[in-house]
C-alpha cells in the first residue's frame, strides 16, 4: 500500500543565527598569506572579485597550473577608484619562494566579471591551460582566455568571444577538447569550434555551422549519442515559444551537426508545456533529442490550451531517426512512452482538480468527452507532504516517486480492450523525471 513506503526523517539542528549569516568567512593561513602578499604589492584600494560559477568560487584560487612540485594561487581583484568601462578587473598570480607565496605577475583581464575560471589539460600534447570566462558590461556579452604559466609568466594562448564552452573528450580519442559556440548576429549563424592544445597556441581541429541558428543556449549536455558516439546536445529557445536542439559530434577529428529541419525537430512551449530538455528518457545510457507533437484531438484548441506529445529522436548516419512517443509532464515530473499501439488512438486529459493525468482511447467524434471516452487508466501524483491525499489514492496502485511526489495509478479502461497496459509495460513505459 502506498502509506506503507512512507519514511519519516528527523531533522537536525542547524545554527542560522543572523550574527554567524553576517559574519564573513575567516580566512586560512594560507589565503590570509596570499592577501597580505596582494595587499603589499598593489595597495589597500581594492576589492575581491569573485568567479559566479564553476568549481572554483574563492577570491583566492589555489592550484598547481605549471605541474611543479608546489601550488600557486591567484586573485581577481579590481581598484576601487576606477570608473565603469576602465577595464579595472586584474588577475594577480603568486608563486612560491622559499615556502612562501609571492606575487610574480598582474595582468588585466579580457571582461568585467569573471564568470568561471578552471583548469585543464587539452589534447596529448599535456600542460594546464587556465580557462577563464568573462561577463562584459552590458552583460549580454562573453569572452574566454586561455592561458599557459611557465617560467613564472603566464602566456596568452587564445581569446574570443563565445555563447557556448564546454571542456569534453568530443572526439573520442582519450583526452579533452575545448568546444565554443559563436554566433554572428549580422549572419545569424552560430558555428562551432574544437581546440586542442599545440606547442605554442591552441589549434583549431575542426569548425562548423550549427543549425539552430542563435545565441541563445540555454543548456549544454555531455553525453553519448551511441555507445561508441560521444556528443554535446545545445538547447537553445528562441522568440515566440519555441526551441529546439543543437547535436555535436565528431568523427576522425571533424565536427558535425545534423541539420533536423526537414523532420521538423523543435518544441514549443505554453501554459501546459515547459522547457524540455535532451535526456536519457529510457534508461539506456544515450541521449535523446525531445521534439513536439499535437496530441490527438487538440489541433483545434488555442494556443496556450494545447497538449503536446514528445517525440525522442536520436542520430545515425548523420540524420535524426526517431525512437519514442511520450506524455511528458513538466507540472507532475514524469513521462509515459506510449506502446506503438496508443501512437494516434491515445490522448491525454489533465485532471488539475485531483493532480491526474487522464488516458483514453481517442474518437474524433466523441473529443474530450470522458463520460462517454474509453478510459484506460489515470496516473495521479501525490505531494509526500499531503496526508489527505496519500490516504484518498489507496485504491490506486504505487507505481514510482521521487524526493517529494508518489507516482500511483488506477486502471479504469477494461472496455479499451488491447489498449489496457499490462502491469510488466507500465513498468517499463512509466518514467520519474
Amino acid at each position: 500500500m502506498l502509506a506503507g513506503i512512507i519514511s519519516i526523517s528527523a531533522s537536525g539542528c542547524m545554527d542560522t543565527s543572523v550574527e554567524n549569516m553576517l559574519n564573513p568567512p575567516k580566512l586560512s593561513d594560507e589565503q590570509d598569506e596570499i592577501y597580505n602578499e596582494l595587499i603589499k604589492s598593489v595597495g589597500q584600494n581594492i576589492k575581491l572579485v569573485y568567479p559566479k560559477s564553476g568549481e572554483y568560487r574563492s577570491a583566492f584560487v589555489i592550484y598547481d597550473f605549471d605541474d611543479d612540485p608546489e601550488d600557486e594561487a591567484l586573485v581577481f581583484y579590481e581598484s576601487k577608484g576606477a570608473a565603469a568601462g576602465e577595464g579595472s578587473l586584474r588577475m594577480k598570480i603568486f608563486d612560491k619562494v622559499n615556502e612562501r607565496f609571492e606575487a610574480v605577475y598582474d595582468l588585466a583581464c579580457e571582461g568585467s566579471e569573471v564568470e568561471s575560471i578552471s583548469f585543464e589539460r587539452l589534447g596529448k600534447s599535456g600542460g594546464v591551460n587556465i580557462v577563464v570566462e568573462y561577463t562584459l558590461l552590458n552583460q549580454s556579452e562573453k569572452v574566454f582566455s586561455v592561458y599557459k604559466y611557465e617560467d613564472r609568466t603566464p602566456t596568452k594562448r587564445y581569446s574570443s568571444s563565445y555563447v557556448c564552452l564546454d571542456v569534453f573528450d568530443i572526439n573520442g580519442d582519450g583526452v579533452d577538447e575545448l568546444i565554443t559556440v559563436n554566433y554572428d548576429r549580422t549572419s545569424k549563424i552560430s558555428s562551432a569550434m574544437m581546440f586542442a592544445d599545440g606547442e605554442d597556441s591552441l589549434i583549431k581541429l575542426s569548425q562548423t555551422d550549427l543549425c539552430g541558428g542563435t545565441a541563445d543556449y540555454i543548456k549544454v549536455t555531455e553525453g553519448m549519442l551511441s555507445k561508441d558516439t560521444a556528443a554535446l546536445f545545445l538547447d537553445y529557445s528562441k522568440s515566440g515559444g519555441q526551441s529546439g536542439t543543437d547535436v555535436l559530434y565528431s568523427v576522425s577529428d571533424t565536427l558535425y551537426c545534423p541539420n533536423g529541419a526537414d523532420m521538423n525537430i523543435s518544441r514549443v512551449t505554453n501554459d501546459y508545456m515547459a522547457e524540455i530538455y535532451c535526456c536519457d528518457i529510457d534508461g539506456d545510457g544515450l541521449v535523446e533529442i525531445p521534439s513536439t507533437r499535437l496530441l490527438p484531438g487538440y489541433e483545434t484548441a488555442g494556443r496556450n490550451e494545447q497538449l503536446y506529445a514528445v517525440e525522442w529522436y536520436t542520430v545515425e548516419s548523420g540524420k535524426f531517426s526517431f525512437k519514442h512517443y511520450s506524455y511528458f509532464s513538466s507540472k507532475y515530473r514524469f513521462a509515459l512512452i506510449f506502446p506503438s499501439r496508443w501512437v494516434g488512438v491515445v490522448t491525454a486529459v489533465p485532471d488539475v482538480l485531483n493532480d491526474e493525468v487522464v488516458f483514453v482511447a481517442y474518437d474524433q467524434q466523441i473529443g474530450f468527452d470522458l463520460e462517454n471516452a474509453a478510459e484506460i487508466m489515470r496516473v495521479r501524483a501525490v505531494d509526500k507532504d499531503d496526508e489527505k491525499g496519500i490516504e484518498e489514492a489507496q485504491g490506486f496502485v504505487f507505481i514510482g516517486e521521487t524526493d517529494e511526489t508518489y507516482y500511483c495509478v488506477t486502471h479504469t479502461g477494461y472496455a479499451a480492450g488491447t489498449l489496457t497496459l499490462t502491469e510488466s509495460e507500465l513498468k517499463n513505459c512509466f518514467k520519474t523525471l
